[in-house]
């Protein structure tokens, strides 16, 4: 797949040093890369590399596989001429691993050296000014595979993110000016390549699904949920959800940006509970025109393969230090607490469409949001734990405990003039959303 990060995998040693370990490095480490991640094309050298003529055949291998980024793994020590070849001729970030020693004793002979190796070899890539991370530990200790793992992420999710096309259907809400958007500087930020198709596009694909296939499309949703909506919201829900497929697919479009008002609500097709299915086929298109939102959006997708909620914070519980992340009903079905029910109903506040009612599931979550502060992004960042707690409003909502004073971090958000939009994930990926921050060189704000 063109987002699928290309890692080329080397094992190394300098010539008079045993061959033993590498040999056994290379088989183990290889193999975990290979099965670690779906994200990911391992590109594996054939042969250890000890000298010029392994080292050669290395680097042809890795520049035909386009190898993205290079994992170098010390079977023993590896002098300066290893790292500094491969960045000079692949041209891409290597990441320096070097496993801890094997047990040795006093009249016992190193096998390895792989820290010295790996601090020297580092040093030499910062004097040639290659890119270079460096990971210290063996695949038993957690704190080495969980920086390997954030480090291939991260560097998957750059790619993922400059290959994305991201699809405007309209603009922004009326007087939402925070959901105005900089195309060219998210361009040359992440990559992103944004076009736009006008609404009437979307109203007249509805219009020309075939009644058959509307009524087989609303059948099915009565059978899944449990549905009340006026007179017609069910077949302009039926109708919506399909042309918007066939849009996404038609244009080529990765995720999308929706202006779910006030056009679609006039002609009772605010589409809520239509995004939150979609989110669900893996379709993921974020509500109010908010582009910055959904960059974030796109990145948590990227990183965990999981649909996401796109959300207001509405109120702060202090005795219990919990934040209510509640949005008009837009979240994807399988987030919904099965602990309480999940309907579909008019729209809480407008009664233009169909929405979900419903609270999302207990779980660790990242509460993201990418921000056009003064001209330049940053990253407004969060961990927390969404509880079991029923809503307590119409429409779909999670109420997560965090770390820091509520009262704190709503007084942090607005010191810093972070907008009112976030993407919550239920997974902790706020150390690779850093990593790709730091990758983009993109300042975090984490509170």
């Amino acid at each position: 797949m063109r987002n699928n990060l290309n890692v080329g995998f080397v094992v190394t040693c300098s010539g008079r040093w045993p061959r033993e370990l590498p040999e056994k490095r290379k088989a183990e480490y290889g193999k975990w890369l290979s099965g670690e991640m779906s994200q990911v094309q391992v590109v594996e050298a054939e042969q250890i590399v000890c000298d010029k003529e392994t080292l050669e055949g290395a680097v042809r291998k890795f520049k035909e596989a386009r190898a993205d980024v290079i994992v170098m793994v010390y079977g023993a020590f590896t002098g300066d001429d290893v790292a500094a070849y491969l960045a000079e001729m692949v041209k891409v970030p290597i990441i320096l691993w070097a496993p801890y020693e094997v047990p040795f004793e006093k009249n016992t002979r190193l096998y390895a050296n792989a820290l010295c190796s790996m601090t020297m070899n580092a040093a030499a890539l910062h004097r040639l000014g290659a890119v270079c991370h460096t990971v210290y530990g063996s695949l038993e200790d957690e704190r080495a595979v969980l920086k390997v793992r954030g480090l291939i992420l991260a560097y998957h999710t750059v790619k993922a993110m400059r290959h994305t096309n991201l699809g405007l259907l309209g603009y922004r809400p009326t007087a939402f000016y925070n959901c105005a958007f900089d195309e060219g500087l998210i361009r040359r930020t992440f990559g992103v390549k944004i076009e736009e198709t006008d609404l009437k596009v979307v109203f007249d694909k509805m219009a020309e699904i075939p009644q058959n296939v509307c009524q087989e499309e609303m059948a099915k949703v009565r059978d899944i949920y449990d549905v009340e909506l006026p007179e017609g919201h069910l077949e302009n829900h039926a109708r919506l959800y399909l042309a918007l497929k066939e849009v996404m697919g038609q244009q080529g479009y990765d995720f999308g940006v929706i202006k779910c008002w006030p056009e679609m609500g006039n002609l009772h097709a605010t589409p809520c509970a239509v995004l939150g299915r979609l989110a669900d086929d893996g379709i993921h298109i974020g509500c109010e025109g908010d582009v910055d939102a959904e960059l974030a959006q796109i990145a948590q997708n990227y990183l965990t393969g999981l649909p996401t909620f796109i959300t207001d914070m509405i109120n702060i519980d202090e005795e219990e230090n919990q934040m209510t992340f509640w949005h008009c009903g837009n979240a994807a079905p399988s987030l919904a607490n099965p602990e309480y029910e999940l309907w579909m109903r008019n729209h809480p506040l407008a009664g233009q469409g169909s929405a979900f009612w419903g609270a999302l599931k207990p779980g660790i979550v990242t509460i993201a949001r990418f921000c056009n502060l003064g001209g330049a992004y940053k990253l407004f960042l969060m961990r927390g734990e969404a509880v079991n707690r029923d809503r307590y409003t119409r429409g779909i909502m999670a109420n997560v405990k965090v770390e820091r004073p509520v009262r704190e971090v709503i007084e942090q958000i607005m010191e810093n003039g972070v907008p009112h939009h976030y993407s919550l994930v239920w997974a902790d990926v706020a150390e690779e959303m850093k990593r790709l921050c730091e990758l983009l060189g993109i300042p975090v704000i984490e509170l």
